[in-house]
């Protein structure tokens, strides 16, 4: 045999090239198609709170926010350098490839050097891992100092240096700064280092250490839990314990894969079990310390009945031991020797499945809700000058804005116009698939006799056809018929024109009242309504400057002169500086409805 395949056949050799390979599939696997799908919902909305000054940041996460600022501030400084979908995603890419880089070191170092190698190889395919390598979500940072975290306690715990635990600690700062879910990594580290104590294992004095060195985090992040549970009473004991429990468990089993096939995770549930019962056997220490790791913040959340939003991947910081499981797992069942083999047979099939089967789900264009891209494209290649776009939730309408935002300016979906020239108009949905439809306008609304009454409201098919002129404002038929900005800073505005008929310019006195519902719930926004007879300066105005809980009030208007038309104007102003404004929370001043009432005023 040559020498150089001779050298190849070494273990050292062997373990480079399996180890390079590996990372080789998971940098292919991250950068492939980085950019499709389009950010979705969650991304987004993390792209546009980015887009905030910096104080507002931090303020929103104390008034509104359900996350620490610091996934938003790493954001922001990303979103200097580029804002297109591959730049901002790609420093979760970065912290997913160094999260296998870091999954060979810790198998190496907890379980063997060949287990090391399938450890990274696991992680290179494992489908949460990878999709959240490829999102602008903070779960593979999460990943990466949870099981940084875990392999500085372990070394602490078995040799007793206080540079371990202080360094354990501050691994568990970032996943406590990203993400509330980082309480409970911090706190079961925390539950697992007075176990050890209490065991003997470890001294009062690294203890002392390890609770100083977490305290620091948890003082920076103090202010922003302690706000997030005084607003939020009812995010623990709500539901009863069992129903907590199985909504954990069911998101235990959705964390070991997104397949949704029972067989699978039944699967993979057996196999990390029996991995932890090999442990017990080998490994007590390592054993352990992962079942700790697992149970103490399950525990937890059982405990406190939490009950708000929970998904698999808040779990994120569980999933390094349950990796180490299913690794030991296989080793039990295969061997030491064959694992080298099994990692590079793991990372090819994973490779393979992915860019084939799996690229529908992973790669194109309408994976994980993320169309928006295309259909902001879409929309600005299908539109007329005479659409006006309805806005659907803000779920939709958020993704599309962002990109229509840089696509094109002005954006037509927030530079909506109509004006008395528009015989006719065009409504359309966009990003629902409805078709779209036109409706006959009356730009111009007859008054014939006293006494008179009309009512507009914000339904699109009546407040559209009746409107004169429009700009920067749209219906929102969502749970109740509004009428809102569509772009913060600016001033929309609708004016309806009403003529008057022979009849009611002869009568002598007349009383004009118009009445309208509105809400403005926050500071710094502007509700506005204002009257005018001809061509005259404008007769009379409403202002209501947020917060107004009014919700209702009128104006009245006493004429004696005749006029031909009353012009009734209104103005909506999203002001875009309240911490609670993303970009497209824009429906915090709205417009319900007008009555105009016109009678002779000895009535």
């Amino acid at each position: 045999m040559p020498s150089y395949l001779s050298a190849f056949f070494t273990s050292e050799w062997r373990g480079r090239f399996c180890l390079w390979a590996i990372l080789g599939v998971a940098v292919a696997l991250r950068l492939w198609r980085l950019d499709v799908p389009s950010l979705w919902f969650d991304e987004i909305l993390v792209a546009m709170v980015a887009k905030l000054p910096v104080m507002t940041i931090i303020q929103r996460s104390l008034t509104e926010d359900f996350h620490p600022p610091v996934f938003y501030l790493i954001t922001k400084a990303v979103g200097g350098v580029g804002i297109s979908d591959a730049v901002l995603r790609l420093p979760l890419v970065m912290f997913g490839v160094a999260g296998v880089w870091l999954s060979w070191r810790a198998g190496r170092e907890l379980l063997s050097e060949r287990a090391g190698l399938l450890l990274a190889a696991m992680v290179a395919i494992q489908p949460w891992h990878l999709l959240l390598s490829r999102q602008l979500r903070p779960y593979a940072i999460i990943f990466f100092f949870s099981l940084m975290g875990f392999v500085f306690l372990y070394r602490a715990f078995q040799f007793g240096r206080r540079r371990d635990f202080v360094l354990g600690a501050f691994s568990l700062w970032v996943p406590l700064l990203l993400h509330f879910s980082g309480i409970l990594v911090m706190g079961g580290a925390g539950l697992l280092t007075l176990c050890a104590w209490s065991s003997g294992r470890v001294t009062r004095t690294n203890v002392g250490w390890f609770s100083l060195a977490c305290l620091g985090g948890v003082v920076l992040v103090l202010p922003f839990l302690w706000m997030l549970f005084t607003r939020e009473s009812t995010m623990t004991g709500v539901h009863g314990y069992a129903t907590v429990s199985r909504v954990c468990l069911d998101n235990f089993m959705g964390l070991l894969t997104r397949d949704n096939s029972p067989y699978v995770r039944m699967g993979l549930a057996a196999l990390s079990l029996l991995g932890l019962a090999g442990l017990l056997r080998s490994n007590r220490l390592l054993a352990l310390m992962s079942l700790g790791w697992f149970v103490f913040p399950l525990t937890t959340l059982v405990a406190a009945r939490y009950s708000t939003y929970f998904n698999p991947w808040h779990l994120m910081f569980l999933l390094p031991v349950l990796l180490l499981w299913q690794i030991h797992g296989i080793t039990m069942v295969v061997g030491d020797r064959a694992l080298p083999w099994c990692a590079l047979a793991l990372a090819g099939a994973g490779f393979g499945l992915y860019v084939t089967a799996g690229e529908k789900h992973y790669y194109s264009q309408d994976s994980h809700n993320g169309e928006y891209r295309q259909q902001a494209q879409s929309l600005l290649g299908n539109r007329f000058s005479s659409t006006v776009y309805v806005y659907p939730e803000n779920g939709i309408l958020s993704p599309l804005n962002w990109y229509l935002d840089q696509f094109a300016q002005p954006n037509p979906v927030r530079a909506l116009r109509l004006g008395p020239q528009d015989v006719t108009a065009r409504i359309a949905v966009p990003g629902t698939g409805q078709p779209e439809r036109s409706i006959v306008r009356t730009p111009v609304i007859s008054m014939e006799s006293l006494p008179y009454r009309y009512r507009v409201t914000s339904r699109p098919d009546d407040l559209l056809a009746q409107v004169n002129r429009l700009e920067y404002l749209a219906c929102k038929p969502v749970l109740e018929e509004i009428l809102i900005a569509t772009q913060a800073g600016q001033t929309g505005f609708a004016e309806f024109v009403f003529e008057a008929g022979p009849a009611l310019r002869a009568a002598p006195q007349k009383l004009v009242i118009v009445h309208f519902g509105y809400s403005n719930r926050l500071p710094g926004n502007r509700f506005a309504v204002s009257c005018r007879f001809d061509g005259e300066p404008w007769a009379a105005a409403f202002e209501s400057l947020g917060a107004d809980m009014r919700g209702h009030d009128k104006l009245e208007l006493r004429r004696a002169e005749p006029f031909e038309r009353l012009t009734v104007r209104l103005e909506l102003l999203r002001d875009g500086r309240s911490p609670a404004f993303t970009g497209e929370d824009l429906e915090a001043v709205r417009f319900l409805d007008f009555k105009l009432e016109v009678r002779a005023e000895n009535n």
